[in-house]
């Protein structure tokens, strides 16, 4: 009998732990499942910050599926604003790559030709390209194939639009508001050191001299952004009726003759010498005339010569070193 019993207690112990050992093992399972429900929610999680979409409209009017999250950028024009908003493109035109005020802000920028070489691109494997109304509908066509292209206009707006248009691109609309207002905040700082440096109504006019016989006068966009509208200077008669009917500051410059230096030029006079062969060239056959060594400012020493790099440039970075030459500039006598 005892047996019996003995043998009894034996079976059912041998249940229980069996039923244990059984309901452990649901227990995990339901615990493994759990985690890589888990898991599987995270890492798409991640995965979609990297594949996630929006429909954009660009300049031309076209709508584009472009990345949420950018990770890899190609422009043909806009490296200056992209390095503005924080963001460093992984290839850009050649003529980007040039400038001195740049230097060591475009360590590993990969150069892409200029005009486009779609082979360069190709190999840089962008998830987002950025170019203008300028690239050709040939080159644009192929690099369409290559990532989402968009077209930001940069002949039509300011250099401050520019900006805003590529931040919208990127993303990075709190950072466009942000540089600008700093910008206009050292324009606002700039005025005041330069408050008494000039009479009420003195003028200034900005020269150009360019290759062999190329003189340009300037409006209030690319090297005349800083002087007429950040500095707020009085441009001469010509030039204010211009910009007067140019509210989106799309004229830049006219092309004129040496007989119009007497006419066009103001109480001071900014030339900018493109490079070494302007200077030889346009430059010396400007100051052998009689008509500029008649000029009130030539006669006056009001004549401040400036280079292309930066002033040439019409580009966020560009215009905030020129503002910061202007003050120095104008703070100090003619050189």
């Amino acid at each position: 009998m005892q047996q019996n019993n003995r043998s009894k207690l034996g079976v059912t112990i041998c249940l229980i732990v069996l039923l244990t050992l059984v309901l452990g093992a649901c227990g995990n399972a339901g615990n493994n499942t759990q985690t890589n429900k888990e898991s599987g929610i995270n890492n798409s999680s991640e995965q979609s910050k990297t594949v996630a979409m929006r429909e954009y409209t660009d300049a031309a009017g076209n709508k584009i599926s472009i990345p949420v999250y950018p990770q890899r950028v190609v422009t043909t024009q806009y490296l200056d604003a992209m390095l503005a908003l924080g963001v460093k493109p992984v290839g850009v035109g050649s003529h980007l790559l040039e400038g001195e005020y740049l230097k060591g802000k475009i360590d590993g920028v990969a150069d892409i030709g200029n005009p486009t070489n779609v082979e360069k691109v190709l190999e840089l494997q962008p998830n987002l390209i950025i170019t203008t109304e300028y690239t050709t509908p040939e080159v644009k066509e192929q690099l369409e194939k290559i990532a989402p292209t968009v077209v930001v206009s940069f002949g039509d707006g300011d250099v401050f639009e520019q900006l805003r248009d590529v931040a919208a691109v990127l993303g990075k609309d709190k950072e466009a508001e942000q540089w600008i207002a700093s910008f206009n905040k050292k324009a606002e700082e700039g005025r005041k050191k330069l408050a008494g440096k000039f009479k009420k109504d003195e003028t200034v006019t900005i020269y150009m001299a360019y290759d062999k016989n190329v003189l340009r006068v300037y409006g209030a966009r690319n090297v005349g952004h800083v002087i007429y509208r950040s500095l707020e200077l009085n441009p001469p008669e010509y030039i204010r009726q211009k910009l007067a009917k140019d509210p989106r500051f799309n004229y830049v410059y006219d092309v004129i003759s040496m007989e119009k230096l007497p006419e066009l030029s103001g109480d001071r006079i900014i030339m900018l010498v493109y490079d070494e062969a302007s200077k030889d060239g346009m430059l010396r056959e400007i100051e052998q005339s009689a008509l500029w060594r008649n000029l009130p400012a030539v006669k006056n020493h009001k004549v401040y010569f400036i280079k292309a790099d930066p002033w040439f440039t019409y580009s966020p970075l560009a215009i905030d070193q020129s503002l910061d030459e202007a003050i120095k500039m104008f703070s100090d006598d003619p050189k």
